[in-house]
């Protein structure tokens, strides 16, 4: 009974204080009814403070009464900030085990001198001498193991730039990269690339 008498009073007092600011906006005189009208007492209030709108605004914010409430259960709170941890922690591992388990096939290119000490997506210097690759979703610094459907030889490269962005291609491989698995002179060959740990 005595939360119903707290809640129920300070509800009685957000709609005082609002149609109190919202007269005090309007302009329109306030009248004093009764002593015991609550929104007769705000106005006496109001009239004594210098700026009475913001005073009241600063009363009555949500997230005040939110947090001082004895209507919110404390325990209905931290259940449902577990829960969200719950499912957010299911999404992780789902999808690192995607990751984990990634295969693909497709087609891949390469690119070289051009881009050669520019800046990759993932903030490194592209060196087109050094084992990497660009793929369109991947996460930066994952090693991929990508096999060349036409001659069945295997390179080990690290994900640190986005693309190809044309050609329906999958990856876009270092020079270095491609010209170990024989895709240079071709330019684009049928591959297959799977997720592994490291080089």
């Amino acid at each position: 009974m005595k939360k119903f008498s707290s809640a129920l009073c300070a509800l009685v007092c957000m709609v005082g204080a609002s149609n109190l600011a919202q007269a005090i906006e309007s302009k329109q005189p306030i009248s004093v009814k009764s002593p015991s009208d609550i929104d007769s007492v705000l106005s006496e209030l109001a009239r004594k403070q210098t700026q009475p709108t913001s005073l009241l605004q600063t009363s009555f914010e949500p997230s005040t009464l939110s947090r001082n409430s004895s209507l919110i259960s404390t325990k209905e709170s931290s259940k449902a900030d577990d829960d969200t941890n719950d499912v957010l922690s299911h999404l992780t591992l789902v999808a690192s085990n995607a990751v984990n388990k990634f295969k693909q096939s497709g087609r891949a290119s390469w690119y070289g001198g051009k881009f050669h000490g520019r800046k990759t997506a993932s903030g490194e210097s592209f060196d087109m001498n050094t084992m990497t690759a660009a793929h369109p979703s991947l996460p930066f610094n994952t090693y991929l193991k990508v096999t060349n459907k036409n001659n069945g030889k295997t390179v080990v490269v690290k994900v640190n730039d986005r693309g190809p962005y044309h050609g329906n291609r999958v990856l876009d491989l270092s020079y270095a990269a491609a010209k170990q698995i024989g895709l240079v002179s071709r330019g684009i060959a049928n591959v297959s690339i799977e997720r592994v740990v490291s080089p």
